[in-house]
């Protein structure tokens, strides 16, 4: 295992939720953490223990060109953190709003492909790049094709990197039912094998241990409470 102690961690969609958890984590570790994200500023402002995390205004469904910005701005990194989920809603293939997948694709996907691939040429040597995919690529959900095909092309990226982008290493997490949710879903966990929600921070620490473990590199980290196995 290696330290993240000085070490640059870039935490993309950091600034609340999961994402935030990771850069918190990071921190306590010792190391330097930017968190990129639409509202950075104003939301680690707002979060307990988030003030003192350094935040840039970044937009993942912007394009290129951000991306391109954004490393320019951050200069080199040793980890690269991608813990962003766009909103979709639930529908059957017939009522799926085809807009509104795209621009889901565009910010999950191709967000994470672009951020790579600028990340790649700014990793210092035994650095990481971690990204997120999630259950709905583990496990099929009626209605939930949009966010199956994201998560399932995500973890073929991940395969992928760890190929081509050797020895720089690429893993990706796939969260499952993370509190708060509603009634239902949090209803439907009690049957689970660990019959709960999961909390953020218990996720959080799969990517700290993906940045650490100098061996790790082409997996992808389940974390759902043995949901996917039912």
């Amino acid at each position: 295992m290696t330290t993240l102690k000085q070490k640059t961690v870039l935490v993309v969609g950091g600034g609340s939720g999961l994402g935030l958890a990771v850069a918190r984590l990071a921190r306590d570790q010792g190391a330097r953490v930017i968190v990129a994200s639409r509202r950075a500023a104003e939301r680690l402002d707002a979060a307990p223990g988030g003030g003192d995390l350094q935040a840039l205004a970044f937009d993942i469904g912007a394009g290129q060109g951000a991306v391109q910005a954004l490393f320019d701005t951050v200069g080199e990194i040793d980890h690269l953190v991608v813990a962003v989920r766009p909103a979709i809603t639930p529908a059957p293939l017939a009522q799926v709003d085809e807009a509104e997948a795209r621009r889901a694709f565009d910010i999950k996907f191709w967000g994470q492909y672009r951020l790579a691939r600028a990340a790649s040429e700014r990793l210092r040597d035994g650095g990481s790049i971690v990204l997120t995919s999630g259950i709905a690529g583990e496990r099929i959900y009626p209605g939930m094709s949009t966010m199956a095909l994201i998560n399932g092309a995500t973890e073929t990226l991940c395969r992928m990197l760890a190929v081509e982008l050797a020895p720089l290493r690429v893993n990706a997490v796939s969260p499952g039912f993370l509190a708060p949710k509603p009634a239902k879903v949090e209803a439907a966990a009690q049957h689970f094998p660990l019959p709960r929600l999961g909390a953020v921070e218990e996720v959080a620490e799969v990517y700290l241990h993906l940045m650490r473990s100098g061996y790790a590199t082409g997996t992808v980290s389940v974390v759902d409470g043995g949901a996917r196995l039912l």
